[in-house]
């Protein structure tokens, strides 16, 4: 007989387990890489006195020598594709790691069978640490906005608050610099982290300034820390505590000033490439998707920005050669620099400067 489950009808064989005579195993094809799926093959299953769910059809496990076949299952879709019963998991499969899929046989004997089956080799983990603090500069203005944080390995997510400090010259650690959220400000590898201040500790006249005082004050030397302790998320520490010291300078009050940026320009012909000077420390992560250089055609040139001097300038490296012609420099008007203000808006607007209005801005040059 027929029967309905899921949306689709499921025909079910009495299959004996591994090693029973006369039985051939399902037919089941197995995931070749880590987002692969299960899918075994249905149609010429027979029909079973009861309706199963699809968990009971086929299962899949993380092997476990102790008892691989009653541990907790793996979360995921089922789907009916063709004659196929198909699982996806809610997370990709791991390299190296050993996974059985248990698969109806008689039910009402508990006759059962298992397959195992391991994708790849499991990669080998480097060491973790920390790559890089931006912005790299240090001296900061007193009103920076927030700091990037470069780990060579996915970290563990929900931990950086107990592993990271602010303290001042005088050894004093602020518990409230930084804003706390319910998810933290990962990339989506899990191997950057936006470290985000209290925006109320740097806006002048807001509620939080005026109860607790600025984050950072100018003329101060700071220490910005992570602690050895925090591990990624395979469960190996940093091990060595990373430290980032700095004084603090002077605010940036005004919107980013374009007209003071300065080009050195390439010969035609070559492979030079183009420089170019900003009038402050930019945001290190912005830079790359909010400039780009353009043909008098509009068309994006290839190639590749790299960061110099601190975040304060950067220079274009072209997969081809300059031609002779006319260029420009677009740049999103929301970039910003490392304190929040981009080129329509301050981000402390205790000020009666406004907004120019305008999605992008042009530098234009010719070669």
């Amino acid at each position: 007989m027929l029967i309905s489950r899921s949306g689709f009808i499921c025909l079910l064989v009495l299959v004996t387990s591994v090693g029973s005579i006369g039985q051939a195993l399902p037919v089941l094809n197995l995931p070749e890489g880590p987002h692969g799926t299960v899918a075994l093959n249905i149609s010429t299953l027979q029909t079973q006195e009861r309706a199963l769910s699809d968990s009971e059809i086929m299962v899949v496990f993380v092997e476990n020598n102790k008892d691989q076949y009653t541990s907790n299952a793996i979360q995921g879709h089922y789907t009916k594709d063709g004659e196929y019963l198909t699982f996806k998991p809610h997370f990709p499969f791991e390299k190296g790691i050993s996974y059985v899929v248990r698969t109806i046989g008689n039910k009402s004997n508990d006759d059962y069978s298992h397959r195992t089956f391991q994708i790849g080799k499991k990669d080998i983990l480097a060491q973790a640490k920390v790559i890089g603090i931006y912005p790299t500069a240090n001296q900061l203005p007193e009103n920076i906005l927030r700091f990037y944080m470069h780990f060579n390995t996915p970290m563990k997510k929900g931990q950086a608050l107990k592993h990271i400090k602010l303290m001042n010259e005088d050894g004093d650690i602020d518990n409230h610099a930084f804003m706390e959220f319910k998810q933290e400000l990962w990339s989506a590898d899990g191997k950057r982290l936006t470290l985000l201040f209290d925006p109320g500790r740097i806006k002048r006249g807001f509620a939080t300034n005026v109860l607790r005082g600025p984050a950072l004050i100018e003329g101060k030397k700071y220490k910005l820390s992570l602690s050895g302790d925090w591990q990624d998320v395979h469960g190996q520490q940093l091990t060595v505590n990373t430290t980032k010291e700095f004084v603090v300078g002077h605010r940036y009050r005004q919107r980013i000033q374009v007209a003071n940026w300065a080009l050195d320009i390439p010969k035609a012909h070559t492979n030079e490439t183009l420089i170019v000077e900003f009038d402050r420390i930019m945001d290190h992560a912005l830079i790359h998707s909010m400039i780009r250089i353009e043909d008098e055609k509009n068309k994006e040139l290839s190639g590749y920005w790299e960061v110099l001097k601190n975040e304060r300038s950067i220079r274009f490296i072209p997969e081809n050669q300059w031609k002779e012609g006319n260029y420009h420099i677009r740049l999103d008007s929301r970039l910003e620099d490392i304190a929040g203000n981009n080129l329509q808006n301050l981000l402390d607007h205790f000020t009666t400067e406004e907004s120019n209005g305008e999605t992008y801005q042009y530098i234009r040059f010719k070669i």
